[in-house]
C-alpha cells in the first residue's frame, strides 16, 4: 500500500517561488529573474519506473513553465531546463510522490498580443534573446549577479521612500488640511532643493513632474522635514528621533549607492532597516 499523496501541499506558484529563491542561493540571479511573472505547471503521468526508472508507486512528473516570449529563447537550454528538474525534485516532499522527469519552457499566451504587430514583436524577442547572449559573453558572472540584487534593492528602496511621502503628507493634511504646507515648518534649505529640481524638472522636459512638492524630497531630506515638525506632527509615530533620523540616513546612503551604481554589501539589510522604520 502506497504512502503517497500524489497531490502537492502547496500551490504550484509556491513551488516557483521556491526555485526563484534558490536559484538566487545558488547566484542564478539572471534566470531567476526572467522566471518573476511566469505560471509553471505541473502534469503528472504513468507510473515513474516505467519512465527511466523511479521509485516504487510513485508518478512520473513533468514540469512546464510559461515565460514571457522576450525570455523564452534564453531560458529554454538543456543546462537551465536540466537545472529546475533538480530543484523541483528537491523541493517537492517526498511523500508526494512526483519523481520529476523533466522541464519545459513555453511562451505564456493569457497576454493579448496584436496580430497585426507580430513581425515587430518577433523582433524584439530575437533583439532581447541576442543581446542576453551577448551580455552573458561580454559581462562578469559576478557583475551580473551584483546587478540582479541591486534591481531588487532599487525597487524595494523605491517602494519605502514614496510610501514615506504619503505617510508624510498624510499626517500634514489631518493636522492642518488640505493646504497644509502653509501649517508645517519647511526649513529654507529645504524649499530651495523643491524650487530648484522643481526647476529643473520644467527645463528638462524628458523628466516627469513629480506633482506634490514632498515628491521633491530624498530620504534625508524627509527626515530633516520629520526632525523639524517632531514634536507637532510625528513624535506619536516612531519610538524616538534618535531612531528614526539616523534610519532614514542609513538608507539614504543606500540609495545613493544605488543611483550611482555601487555595490551594497550583504552585511547591510535594507528590508530589516526599513521594515523597523515603520514598525
Amino acid at each position: 500500500m502506497t504512502y503517497f499523496t500524489y497531490e502537492l501541499p502547496f500551490p504550484e506558484s509556491k513551488l516557483l517561488d521556491g526555485i526563484i529563491h534558490m536559484l538566487k542561493k545558488e547566484n542564478l540571479f539572471d534566470v531567476a529573474f526572467m522566471l518573476k511573472g511566469a505560471n509553471l505547471q505541473i502534469e503528472q503521468g504513468g507510473y515513474s519506473h516505467y519512465d527511466g526508472g523511479g521509485r516504487s508507486d510513485a508518478l512520473a512528473a513533468y514540469v512546464t513553465v510559461l515565460v514571457n516570449p522576450s525570455c523564452l529563447d534564453v531560458l529554454d537550454t538543456q543546462d537551465t531546463k536540466s537545472h529546475i528538474t533538480r530543484l523541483c525534485d528537491k523541493l517537492i516532499p517526498p511523500n508526494v510522490g512526483y519523481d520529476v522527469k523533466s522541464t519545459s519552457f513555453s511562451m505564456d499566451l493569457t497576454k493579448d498580443f496584436d496580430l497585426e504587430d507580430d513581425l515587430i514583436i518577433e523582433l524584439e524577442q530575437r533583439v532581447n534573446s541576442f543581446s542576453a547572449r551577448i551580455i552573458r559573453d561580454i559581462m562578469p558572472e559576478d557583475v551580473r549577479n551584483k546587478g540582479y540584487q541591486m534591481t531588487e534593492c532599487y525597487i524595494y528602496l523605491y517602494v519605502v521612500e514614496n510610501s514615506l511621502r504619503l505617510f508624510i503628507a498624510k499626517v500634514c493634511k489631518e493636522k492642518y488640511g488640505e493646504s497644509f504646507y502653509d501649517g508645517i515648518n519647511i526649513p529654507r534649505a529645504l524649499r530651495n532643493t523643491i524650487q530648484r529640481r522643481r526647476e529643473n524638472a520644467e527645463n528638462n522636459k524628458w523628466l516627469s513632474i513629480r506633482g506634490e512638492d514632498l515628491f521633491y524630497l530624498d530620504f534625508k531630506d524627509l527626515g530633516a522635514l520629520i526632525d523639524n515638525n517632531w514634536q507637532e506632527l510625528f513624535e506619536a509615530y516612531f519610538p524616538s528621533r534618535d531612531f528614526i533620523i539616523p534610519k532614514l540616513n542609513e538608507m539614504a546612503e543606500c540609495r545613493n549607492l544605488i543611483a550611482h551604481n555601487s555595490y551594497i554589501s550583504d552585511t547591510v539589510n535594507i528590508r530589516t532597516t526599513s521594515d523597523r522604520v515603520f514598525a
